[in-house]
């Protein structure tokens, strides 16, 4: 199991794209996805999501980081 912390964004994020890659990439639905922008955006909160492959994760942080969107890999 490997997790995605999201530890902030940048001025420009591009907040519809990055809910499209929650809701397509890491398999949660569209509700799940907008909840987790808007604590991100809005609550400045760190916002943790696992995914089992640990490739995967690599992939949505990486797609994620060209949104503007901070954040590491913490495996466990």
């Amino acid at each position: 199991m490997t997790k995605i912390i999201f530890e902030g964004w940048e001025v420009g994020m591009r907040k519809i794209p990055f809910i499209k890659l929650l809701n397509e990439k890491a398999g949660l639905n569209l509700s799940e996805a907008k909840k987790i922008k808007d604590r991100l955006v809005d609550n400045n909160e760190i916002v943790e999501i696992e995914i089992d492959d640990e490739n995967l994760a690599k992939k949505i942080l990486e797609e994620a980081k060209k949104l503007k969107v901070k954040g590491r890999i913490k495996s466990c």
